[in-house]
């Protein structure tokens, strides 16, 4: 997501039949709430101090899937969209090195085990050594539109047309593909897949959250977070485009038009089910699962039970980010520049401060350190106490 957008309701389609090329009909999310403005910010207690340690402008390019920047031991990398690839010393912003690749990026960027990763437009993975020299590059399906993963000896990547691929770290050879049935309307982006206790975790366009063996691409299984179940296609898309999360044995995620579903990993069945629409990551704080919902509503969700524990409108048609946990509180970002913390036992704010004139897209956090993102490719680097 990814998503070019100036606020979360607002979301692009892709058609995947041919014949299909405009939407002049399709009612899009906030239809219903013409005229209605973004909450005015209001006043709060600033317990915790936000930092702005340095920030650099390094251009964002052509944003067509999605791009976070990461962070690996002493330095910080973010690559732009026409394949702009920098490494940052992250305690004072200063370029450790540049390259560029000449690739259309729209899915990146994740670093880890001594090797940096990217997906393309065409559809191509790439892998570099950590001072930026290509190591290999090898041919998906179609586009890439989310960061890969990887857990040193296999890196997994989801493509727009449904599939996951598992190819060897090293050397780039293709070890198996998983197919997911794709409707004929979905959002455009695709779940990011995380590596938890052994195994990927990811979403589809389908509604269905898969757990996969990594070294094989054998499924442990296949559940449906949302039953496809409108009356039109428009109101059968239930894309889970956001982040699942892992945690005390149970798999958290979320759909489009659709539910927050909870999956005990030991029985393989649905532990518990609410109601919501969402195209943002999840979060976990502690015993506490954070999502946003379509009119960015913050809510938290007790992990056990699923009850709904609080729920913030403070930011409502903010165009909120994802959010990130940052010890036992979490942050999101929204479209006029603001980083907001707040606490995830009350969904209340801690703290608050405007780091950019920009939309804030994406926000990585490491202890008490912040890299934000803007709409702009500003990277700002921040500490919280």
């Amino acid at each position: 997501m990814r998503n070019i957008k100036q606020f979360s309701s607002t979301l692009i389609f892709v058609f995947l039949i041919s014949g299909c090329s405009s939407l002049p009909s399709l009612k899009f999310w906030g239809d219903d709430e013409e005229g209605e403005s973004p909450a005015e910010l209001s006043n709060i207690d600033q317990s915790l101090q936000i930092e702005v340690e340095w920030n650099k402008k390094l251009g964002i390019g052509q944003n067509f899937g999605r791009i976070l920047p990461a962070i690996s031991n002493d330095n910080a990398y973010f690559i732009s969209g026409d394949g702009e690839l920098y490494s940052l010393n992250r305690e004072t912003g200063q370029e450790v090195w540049s390259r560029g690749t000449e690739d259309s990026v729209s899915g990146a960027i994740s670093v880890g085990y001594k090797q940096i990763f990217y997906g393309t437009l065409d559809g191509e993975i790439v892998a570099l050594d950590i001072k930026g020299n290509e190591i290999w590059r090898s041919q998906t399906s179609s586009e890439i539109l989310a960061p890969p993963v990887t857990n040193g000896s296999i890196v997994a990547v989801q493509t727009a047309d449904g599939k996951v691929f598992g190819f060897n770290s090293k050397n780039g050879e293709e070890l198996w593909i998983h197919q997911s049935s794709i409707p004929k309307l979905t959002l455009r982006g695709t779940a990011t897949p995380i590596l938890e206790k052994g195994f990927i975790f990811t979403g589809f366009a389908n509604g269905k959250v898969a757990m996969i063996y990594p070294d094989s691409g054998a499924i442990r299984l296949e559940i449906p977070v949302t039953m496809n179940e409108g009356k039109s296609e428009l109101e059968r898309v239930v894309d889970i485009d956001g982040k699942s999360i892992v945690a005390d044995n149970l798999l958290v995620s979320a759909s489009y038009q659709g539910n927050i579903t909870a999956i005990n990993l030991l029985e393989g069945k649905i532990a518990w089910q609410e109601e919501v629409s969402t195209i943002h990551d999840l979060s976990s704080v502690r015993s506490t699962v954070i999502a946003i919902d379509e009119k960015d509503v913050l809510k938290g969700f007790g992990l056990s039970s699923g009850a709904i524990l609080w729920q913030q409108e403070g930011l409502k048609l903010r165009g909120l980010s994802s959010p990130v946990s940052i010890g036992s509180n979490f942050i999101v970002g929204d479209f006029e520049g603001y980083i907001h913390i707040i606490n995830s036992k009350d969904g209340s704010f801690v703290a608050r401060r405007k780091v950019s004139n920009r939309p804030i897209l994406e926000i990585i956090s490491e202890g008490k350190n912040l890299l934000i993102m803007d709409e702009a490719g500003r990277l700002s680097y921040l500490s919280v106490g």
